[in-house]
């Protein structure tokens, strides 16, 4: 799983004056960004904010440095309608620039309110700055205004003025609809669009009680690209392409809806051209250019918007419900919906990542995928009083800082990327960021019905808590309560409640007096739950790692090493209990779980890994004689070579293929004296009892150890061949791996490989299973694994073993053994050479023959000719193209003349063809070759 975003702890930037009361309520902040434009160059964001404060005046802070860039005052009896705009204008020639500040304010007193907007210009010249006197000028509006920004500069392609001012326009939008465009240096009004302007495409009733809900400035190339898909055909009122290096005029995006809403009324998208001096030139008028107008959703009723016009997304946020519209031609239409609880404000990080914000936390939501991608709560307590949300007001992508206003704070939100993001801007939008981070989902906000498709099990479960959170306070409660029931030795109590944890149902188990189970050396009646184990492997990923390394923990001890190097560091405190089987089955024993459940223990070994692998195969076998609990473990569990080669051993020996090392150093330390015949009798009756146990219980135990090899044996194939061989030369002696090595050709024997050598009579091959063709290179490459541990000098080792033994007749047979299995496998490969050479033409024609019918069921063309039998002498010829291409490109049929001296030039000097009607039409035909002798 990739890892996560994280969202750093909010600070506080600068800490902003209380507003002044309005008449009619308190007062309000009012935030936007900062924009910056050099001469000839297009307009980009400043890392800077402008806060308006009703009654005080607007701020300008740097966002770096948290450091006020300068201010404006106003009349404690103004008050801000809309977040004011700032320009930073530079001349690409000098060294000096102009920050244009606009604000609109409504100024009240005892007999009447002005609306009126206000203009502070401001020369910048290294660090000393001048002030221009204010601008002011009254709007005669019936409505307050709701958005203001400033048009591009005119002259940004063309010569500059004498008063290297910018010459751009600022347009002002009302609550009603009134559209107003003022000369951006004296603030006069150039033209003026009344409300029926934006209803008079709608086709509506009535055309009063047109209210804006939503305002934005912006390109036409960004609204082509992002909106139309590209396609600017739909624009025909202008007379020139839109491109966004050329011609590319600036637009407004205006979302009206009414003030008493009807059926059959939605909110209305309106797409405007501002007028471009040439176009305003040709019309000898200045106008406003209505290019699209669109009906939004019924259910877009979102009280708060968000437009992102270079992808074309809208998002509404309404009573905790976060909708996403993308525009096709720019027709909306409804891509995905998100409902959040406590949901208050939000902004958009990328087309996968949404930053909201609640009373107490921020969150970063994946709404395609419906996933929680990361949280942080707020210190509630370090604040006085209660601030509420955090309305956020910018983002800076290449800083992955937002900022918003929290109560008189304006705050900063650091959002931290993942590690492994290969580039920095790169969206966490992949299904393998949502897996186990996915909120429920409401049935409001399916957008199909509940036939149609199944909810992910795994995306709707939440992210359990990652190993960094293993300090919490929940985290750790938890675990005490557990410890406290353990302690007491109320194993029952203890399965319910990890049961519960591990999702996993229980059902009562009568009480046997019987059964008990062995605790610290303590016989206690195991009373135990029975688990009802899932169906399905999926259920195991979808549990906390952090509860699988405690249950580790509590089900294995770590033992310090003093009985010697050899002795086996784990130990299993709770060898009845479920959690041990839960463990096995679920694929939990790895090693690295191991590790990191008794990381303080192993922090100070070296070969850790090693003591593990080999440590694991031999409690479970000690745990569980029936090897069932072992086959589950190579089962389930992703397995380096030290625990299958260790398994591999213990089977081996619960088989007694080969005799363990301590009896064998016994046979070498007997004296000569013969055994009495009391001995010999005790000895078969042992022999007798134990035979009849083991016929009792060899059904049950042959069955799982020899799947528990094959598993081993096919895990162990796929290892990488050097930590194979050394796995196998620490853990098994010599003796033990030509023990290992008999036992492979036995599986050889077994599978019919070498049947043919040894028996050649009495079997009917018929009646031989064929084996699959993989299990020959499985064998062959452990056996040649196998020779490579034992080594040079490991081959004598069971001559010196079975001499040691007393057995010199089976020392002698040793060479001569090896000796014949020599030569039958020198045997084998002459004989697989003759069929090669004979097969070699047939197999090669095979291979061309089959590849040529692919090609011509894909409908390529093909250059071998097929037929139902082999051609004479297993050639096979490419087809002479009927046509030849002349010099001028010009394609012609070939002749009959040309055709047969191609087909000449392809035979050899001494062979005959015969040329026939149906070679000239088709080719190359039926050919008949015959070799001249």
């Amino acid at each position: 799983m990739a890892s996560k975003l994280q969202i750093h702890k909010p600070y506080v930037l600068h800490a902003l004056p209380r507003p002044l009361d309005r008449p009619e309520g308190p007062g309000r902040y009012h935030a936007s960004e900062v924009f910056g434009q050099k001469q000839g160059s297009k307009r980009r964001k400043r890392p800077e904010t402008a806060v308006a404060i009703d009654g005080v005046g607007m701020y300008l802070y740097d966002t770096l440095s948290s450091q006020a860039v300068t201010s404006y005052l106003v009349s404690p009896r103004s008050v801000f309608t809309c977040p004011p705009y700032s320009l930073r204008w530079r001349l690409s020639s000098q060294k000096t620039a102009m920050r244009y500040t606009y604000i609109s304010i409504l100024t009240q007193d005892s007999t009447s309110s002005n609306h009126e907007i206000k203009l502070f210009k401001e020369e910048l010249s290294g660090s000393a700055s001048t002030t221009s006197a204010p601008v002011s000028r009254t709007i005669r509006c019936d409505s307050t205004i709701v958005y203001i920004f400033a048009t591009s500069p005119r002259n940004s392609h063309t010569t500059l003025p004498k008063d290297n001012s910018p010459n751009h326009a600022l347009v002002a939008v009302a609550a009603d609809g009134t559209i107003l465009c003022l000369d951006g240096e004296s603030l006069e009004e150039r033209w003026r669009m009344a409300p029926s302007f934006l209803s008079k495409d709608l086709l509506l009733d009535s055309k009063s009680g047109l209210r804006v809900d939503f305002a934005q400035s912006t390109s036409a190339a960004d609204v082509v690209d992002g909106m139309f898909g590209g396609k600017d055909e739909l624009f025909g009122v202008f007379q020139e392409k839109v491109h966004r290096e050329g011609f590319n005029p600036d637009f407004l995006i205006v979302i009206s809806s009414h003030d008493q809403p009807r059926t059959n009324c939605p909110r209305h998208l309106h797409i405007l051209a501002l007028p471009s001096e040439s176009e305003a030139r040709r019309a000898n008028k200045e106008d406003i250019i209505p290019i699209f107008a669109a009906p939004l959703p019924t259910e877009a009723n979102g009280s708060r918007l968000q437009l992102d016009i270079r992808s074309g997304t809208l998002q509404m946020l309404s009573d905790g419900l976060l909708a996403t519209y993308v525009f096709t031609n720019g027709i909306p239409r409804l891509e995905n919906k998100l409902q959040v609880p406590a949901l208050a404000s939000f902004i958009r990080l990328s087309k996968t990542s949404v930053l909201t914000s609640a009373t107490d936390s921020f969150s970063v939501y994946n709404p395609i995928y419906r996933s929680l991608q990361a949280t942080t709560s707020i210190n509630s307590e370090a604040d006085s009083g209660d601030l509420g949300a955090c309305e956020f007001v910018t983002y800076f992508a290449g800083r992955d800082i937002a900022i918003g206003l929290r109560g008189a704070n304006l705050v900063a939100v650091q959002i931290e990327a993942p590690k492994n993001r290969i580039s920095k801007r790169r969206a966490e939008g992949l299904l393998t960021d949502a897996i186990r981070r996915g909120i429920s989902r409401e049935k409001s906000c399916q957008k199909r019905t509940k036939g149609e498709f199944a909810v992910s099990a795994v995306l709707a479960e939440t992210l359990p808590g990652s190993l960094a959170d293993s300090d919490s306070p929940e985290w750790e409660a938890e675990v005490a309560q557990a410890d406290e029931v353990l302690d007491r030795d109320d194993l029952r109590a203890w399965e319910e409640f990890l049961a519960k944890i591990f999702k996993l149902e229980t059902r009562p188990s009568p009480a046997d007096a019987e059964k008990a189970a062995l605790v610290n050396g303590d016989t206690v009646a195991a009373n135990l739950p029975e688990w009802k184990w899932p169906s399905s492997a999926a259920h195991y990923a979808r549990v906390d790692r952090r509860w699988v390394f405690y249950a580790i923990s509590r089900v294995f001890t770590w033992e310090d090493r003093e009985n010697g190097p050899t002795a086996a560091p784990l130990a299993c405190r709770l060898a009845e209990s479920n959690v041990l089987n839960y463990l096995v089955d679920a694929g939990h024993l790895s090693t690295s779980n191991l590790k990191s459940a008794f990381r303080d223990e192993v922090r100070e070994l070296d070969d850790a890994d090693n003591i593990i692998g080999e440590a694991v195969p031999l409690l479970l076998a000690e745990v569980d004689p029936t090897m069932e609990l072992l086959l589950g473990y190579l089962s389930s569990t992703q397995l380096g070579p030290t625990e299958l080669v260790s398994a591999i051993k213990v089977l081996l020996r619960s088989l007694d293929l080969f005799e363990d090392s301590s009896k064998i150093q016994n046979l070498r330390l007997r004296d000569t004296v013969e055994p009495s015949q009391d001995q010999d009798n005790a000895v078969n009756m042992e022999l007798d009892r134990a035979e009849e146990e083991l016929q009792i219980t060899e059904h049950y135990l042959d069955g799982h150890r020899a799947r528990g090899l094959g598993v081993a044996f096919s895990k162990l194939a796929v290892c990488p061949a050097l930590s194979t061989v050394q796995s196998l030369r620490r853990l098994f002696k010599p003796e033990e791996t030509i023990g290992l090595m008999n036992v492979l050709r036995a599986e050889l024997i077994k599978d019919g490989w070498t049947t043919r050598y040894l028996d050649r009579t009495g079997i009917d091959q018929d009646e031989i299973e064929a084996p699959p063709d993989g299990s020959i290179q499985l064998i062959a490459d452990l056996m040649s694994r196998c020779i490579d541990s034992v080594g040079l000098g490991g081959w004598m080792a069971s001559d010196t073993m079975l001499a040691n033994a007393g057995s010199q007749e089976d020392s002698a047979d040793f060479f001569s053994q090896f000796q014949a299995e020599i030569s039958v496998a020198l045997e084998g490969i002459m004989e697989a050479v003759r069929l090669q050479g004979t097969l070699a033409e047939a197999v090669n024609y095979a291979r061309k023959a089959r590849k040529a019918l692919a090609d011509s069921a894909k409908g390529k063309a093909t250059s071998v000719q097929l037929t139902k039998e082999l051609p004479l002498g297993l050639k096979t010829d490419a087809k002479i193209s009927l046509e030849r291409v002349r010099s001028g490109g010009e394609v012609v049929p070939r002749s009959s003349r040309q055709i047969g001296h191609f087909v000449s030039k392809k035979r050899g000097i001494y062979s005959v063809h015969r040329i026939s009607e149906e070679t000239l039409l088709g080719g190359t035909g039926a050919t008949v070759v015959q070799e001249a002798r």
